[in-house]
């Protein structure tokens, strides 16, 4: 049996080496995507809520619920850029929430491929069910931080999405 130096030499000298690193305790995609994961996993777990209610929905269907309960009636397309998702996961998403009867739809009158997507009585229940709950995990995420605090966070991340609007914006140039 090999002892340790001997597997880890041979680890060594067959492993890839890499030209440039990342600091991933101050690349902030990473950073962002770590929260994101942590957060998920914080306080009240939406997966359990969901399972817990018994309504046979998951994480896509409950944020469209919460889109539509924030925001009122929007098209697809304003759903989508709200949840910063395709088209066709937010089509799915609905089509899984109608046969729930937790939305409806109207089409338009101007053009008939725009849909209004918005809550019956039975999903805005649903969703003052599940809320509560999540407000509270928020404010227990967000209780490590001053009011003052508190307000640098959202400026600062309302200042790092207006940013990467831009961005996203000037790639999409098309026009010369």
């Amino acid at each position: 049996m090999q002892n340790d130096n001997e597997l880890k030499s041979k680890i060594t000298s067959s492993a890839g080496k890499v030209s440039s690193t990342l600091d991933l305790q101050t690349f902030l995609p990473y950073r962002m995507y770590r929260l994101a994961a942590q957060m998920s996993q914080a306080g009240h777990k939406l997966s359990d809520l969901l399972i817990q209610s018994g309504v046979p929905i998951g994480e896509r269907e409950w944020r469209i619920i919460s889109v539509l309960g924030s925001y009122g009636g929007l098209t697809n397309s304003h759903v989508a850029e709200a949840l910063r998702t395709d088209a066709a996961t937010v089509t799915r998403g609905v089509k899984v929430l109608k046969n729930l009867d937790f939305v409806a739809t109207k089409n338009s009158k101007r053009d008939r491929r725009k849909v209004l997507i918005y809550l019956t009585q039975k999903g805005a229940d649903f969703h003052d069910q599940i809320t509560p709950k999540r407000i509270e995990t928020g404010d227990q995420i967000e209780s490590c931080f001053s009011v003052e605090e508190k307000q640098q966070l959202h400026h600062l991340l309302n200042k790092l999405d207006r940013h990467l609007y831009h961005l996203e914006n000037e790639l999409e140039d098309e026009w010369e």
